[in-house]
């Protein structure tokens, strides 16, 4: 997952499109700032990560009582309970994830969808230490952050990142952030030490003129999510952009218990319109200590991770209401109360592979009719915690792009947030199966933080 902010100039812009029409020089800006959408709100499911997803629409569901109840794997914990501020960046998180996804999947029903709230909170958080007045708090209200202070979002993010990302050694999630700033472009020392500092924030002052710059960007994306996601900046990078700002997330975990490649198959999904497609459908047989639940209009499981410190929860509605009203029903407490309320069962399993490239269209259109507004407009924007000289400072642009695969051994994720500024994501056996569309959440089983949030409608359709 990957996010970008754009910074320019109103006054440079102009000068620009002057040159432009004299000289028919080309001008381009793309900017993401990659904010990390693995990253552990992989606490939460590395949804946060909603992903809207369909898998199998057949109601294959059976329920018969086990023998013996299976003995419960005991799992990894969080070294220390989570601070008030930290638990507060959690449910900040899911608030605007459940928020985001609602809107993504009501509008587009029928296609697949994967989020990283955790990657777009840290991108803007970092934007914040930028912001002023009215331009700060309608992104810290949109963000789900009321009643938090620019210290207490900055303190709780330095110890979540290090919390999460050292929290499982046998699962790999990490969370980076980078500040790129052009050559020519005064920046408070202040912003890019705090951003240092508390989001481990890696920055780069650079000839933004330089066609090698925007390589050198996405050079640093690609690694930081292990080549799942390139190309965030296209050059030659605007003359008017002046910074990106980047989260990026990667995830990458082996199931705890792994499913047996052997007795994947061909199988048939459901889609929402009634059609079909054909998935390569993974089977669990008979499995032993693993957590389901059921609800009015809903049937459960988690699949853990390494230690069992991270989890996917997969989330099949009743074929009578189906995934979007599911989903639209849904908020952040429900889904805690949700998660609150698995039991050890033995199970029978069938869930297809599935792998999916994803980017959030209209993302900057979607976080304005959040309420967002001002970040975006170089009339009303104010930066001045960035350059105090500049009142035409202002977002261009922003991008969430996320990738996930999952298959046999496991799933590996990833997001990219990037903001680009310019000047002017009781029964004891249990009998289920994914065949139509279903909902997940990659997460931090202790905290809930999520990671990744999906809605899957066609698991084929990648």
């Amino acid at each position: 997952m990957a996010g970008l902010c754009v910074i320019v100039t109103e006054d440079r812009r102009q000068n620009t499109e002057d040159r432009r029409q004299n000289t028919e020089i080309r001008t381009l800006n793309t900017g993401y700032t990659i904010l990390m959408i693995v990253i552990k709100q992989i606490l939460m499911i590395i949804i946060g990560v909603m992903m809207t997803t369909s898998l199998y629409g057949c109601d294959l569901f059976s329920i018969r009582e086990a023998d013996d109840a299976p003995d419960v794997l005991e799992r990894r914990e969080l070294p220390r309970e989570l601070e008030e501020t930290e638990m507060q960046l959690v449910d900040a998180s899911g608030r605007f994830g459940f928020n985001l996804m609602q809107r993504i999947a009501g509008t587009d029903p029928v296609s697949n969808h994967v989020i990283s709230p955790l990657s777009i909170v840290m991108a803007y958080g970092m934007l914040l230490n930028g912001a002023e007045g009215d331009t700060y708090e309608q992104i810290r209200d949109v963000l789900e952050m009321e009643g938090m202070d620019r210290g207490q979002i900055n303190g709780a993010a330095e110890s979540l990142i290090e919390l999460l990302t050292t929290f499982d050694d046998h699962v790999a999630f990490r969370i980076a952030n980078s500040i790129w700033y052009r050559n020519t472009f005064d920046v408070e020392s202040d912003f890019l030490k705090t951003n240092r500092r508390y989001f481990g924030a890696v920055i780069e002052q650079a000839d933004f003129n330089d066609p090698e710059t925007a390589d050198l960007i996405n050079d640093w994306v690609s690694d930081e999510t292990e080549g799942l996601i390139k190309d965030v900046v296209e050059p030659p990078i605007d003359p008017l952009t002046v910074m990106f700002l980047i989260n990026a997330i990667y995830f990458n975990g082996e199931w705890t218990l792994p499913f047996d490649p052997e007795l994947t198959e061909t199988q048939p999904f459901y889609r929402t319109d009634g059609t079909e497609s054909e998935v390569d459908m993974m089977r669990l047989d008979a499995a032993e200590d693993m957590e389901y639940t059921s609800g009015e209009n809903f049937r459960a499981v988690n699949l853990k991770y390494g230690d069992a410190g991270f989890a996917m929860t997969m989330v099949l509605p009743d074929e009578d209401i189906g995934l979007r009203e599911w989903v639209q029903q849904m908020d952040w407490q429900q889904w805690q109360s949700l998660t609150q309320g698995f039991r050890h069962v033995t199970l029978d399993l069938e869930m297809p592979k599935f792998e999916l490239e994803y980017d959030v269209e209209d993302f900057k259109s979607r976080l304005i009719d959040m309420g967002m507004v001002n970040a975006f407009d170089p009339k009303l924007s104010d930066f001045s915690r960035i350059n105090p000289e500049r009142d035409d400072l202002y977002v261009s642009d922003t991008e969430h792009k996320t990738f996930i695969r999952v298959d046999e051994e496991g799933t590996e994720a990833a997001a990219v947030t990037s903001i680009e500024m310019r000047v002017t994501s009781a029964p004891r056996h249990v009998q289920i199966r994914f065949d139509r569309p279903w909902f997940f959440v990659i997460r931090e089983v202790e905290s809930n933080t999520p990671l990744f949030m999906g809605a899957m409608t066609d698991p084929a359709d990648g």
